[in-house]
C-alpha cells in the first residue's frame, strides 16, 4: 500500500460566479418557458386568425407583453457589445476576468434572441426574416465559438497560455501525481498508461481530433469510473489517493489533447470570427433600422 496522501491540490475551488450564473439560467429559462406555454395558443394560430384571439392586444409585437419582449431582448443584445469593449480596451479591466465577461456575453446572446423570437410572435417575413436568421447564425456560432475558446488553455484571467507555459503545466501535473501518490518514474508511466493519458493519435486529422475532444467531454463520467476500477485494482489506492489521482489524470489528459488541437483550434477560431462578425453586424444594423421605423410609426416606449 502506498503512503497516504498528506495534502492534495486537486480539490476544485467552489466557483460561486458559475453557480450563480447557472441559477440565473434556470430562472430565466423557466420564466421563458412559462411565457412561451402561456402564449402557445396564440402563436400556433394562422396569422389571419390572430386578431380574433382574446390575448391579441397583449401578445402581438406592439402589445404590452410582445413589445416588452422586444425591448428587453434588444437591450440584452446591445449589452453583449460590452464584452467586445472589455476585450479590446482597458475599460472595465478591474471588473472581473475576461472569461467571466464571456460567460455573461453568452447568457445575453442566448436569452436576448429567445425574447426577440417571442416579440416576433414567430411571424418571420421580409427584412425581419433576414434579421432573425442572422440572429440565429450569431447565436449558434457563438455556442461553437465558446466550445473552441475552451479548447485553448488559459490562465485564471482568461489570457491564452503560450506553448511553453502549457508544456510546463503538463509537467507540473506529472510531478503532482508523483508527489501526491509517492510514485517513482516507472510506476508513474504505468499509471498514465493505464489511465490512457497518452492514448492520443498525434497523426489524426483535424476532424478526428475535434470528435475525439467532443467524445472526451461527453463521456468524462464513464471514463473516470473505468479509470477508478483499473487504478484501484493495479495500484491498490485508498479512496483519497484514488480521488486525487483521477482528478489530476483528467486534467492532464485534457491538457494533452488540447496541446494537440492548439494550432488547429487557433486557426478555426480565426475562421469563426470571419463568420461570426458579419452576421452580428448585419443583425444590429437591421435591429437599428427596425427600431427606427417602429418609432417613426409611433410605436414608442409602451411601459
Amino acid at each position: 500500500m502506498m503512503q497516504p496522501v498528506k495534502n492534495t491540490h486537486t480539490k476544485t475551488q467552489r466557483d460561486w460566479f458559475k453557480i450563480g450564473l447557472k441559477i440565473v439560467y434556470v430562472i430565466s429559462l423557466s420564466i421563458y418557458a412559462y411565457y412561451l406555454i402561456d402564449g402557445l395558443g396564440f402563436y400556433q394560430l394562422p396569422f389571419q386568425e390572430r386578431p380574433h384571439h382574446e390575448a391579441y392586444r397583449n401578445l402581438r409585437s406592439a402589445g404590452l407583453r410582445g413589445h416588452g419582449f422586444g425591448i428587453i431582448g434588444s437591450l440584452m443584445m446591445t449589452l453583449m457589445l460590452l464584452y467586445s469593449v472589455r476585450k479590446r480596451t482597458n475599460w472595465f479591466g478591474k471588473w472581473g476576468a475576461i472569461s467571466r465577461w464571456l460567460d455573461v456575453h453568452i447568457y445575453l446572446g442566448i436569452m436576448g434572441p429567445l425574447l426577440v423570437i417571442l416579440h416576433t410572435t414567430f411571424k418571420l417575413n421580409g427584412i425581419v426574416a433576414v434579421s432573425f436568421w442572422s440572429m440565429i447564425a450569431v447565436s449558434g456560432s457563438g455556442i461553437l465559438g465558446r466550445y473552441l475558446y475552451l479548447q485553448i488553455p488559459r490562465n485564471r484571467r482568461g489570457d491564452e497560455l503560450s506553448l511553453k507555459e502549457i508544456e510546463s503545466l503538463d509537467q507540473e501535473f506529472s510531478e503532482e501525481l508523483s508527489r501526491e501518490l509517492g510514485l517513482k518514474n516507472g510506476k508513474l508511466a504505468r499509471l498514465q498508461e493505464i489511465a490512457g493519458v497518452q492514448n492520443v493519435n498525434k497523426d489524426a486529422g483535424l476532424f478526428s481530433l475535434l470528435m475525439g475532444m467532443l467524445r472526451f467531454d461527453l463521456f468524462s463520467f464513464f471514463r473516470k469510473y473505468r479509470q477508478q476500477r483499473m487504478l484501484r485494482k493495479e495500484f491498490q489506492l485508498d479512496s483519497q489517493q484514488l480521488k486525487a489521482a483521477i482528478e489530476i489524470l483528467h486534467r492532464k489528459q485534457l491538457l494533452e489533447r488540447r496541446i494537440l488541437l492548439l494550432n488547429h483550434v487557433q486557426r478555426l477560431f480565426h475562421y469563426w470570427h470571419v463568420f461570426h462578425k458579419p452576421f452580428a453586424i448585419l443583425m444590429f444594423l437591421i435591429m437599428i433600422l427596425h427600431i427606427g421605423v417602429a418609432v417613426w410609426l409611433g410605436y414608442t416606449w409602451i411601459f
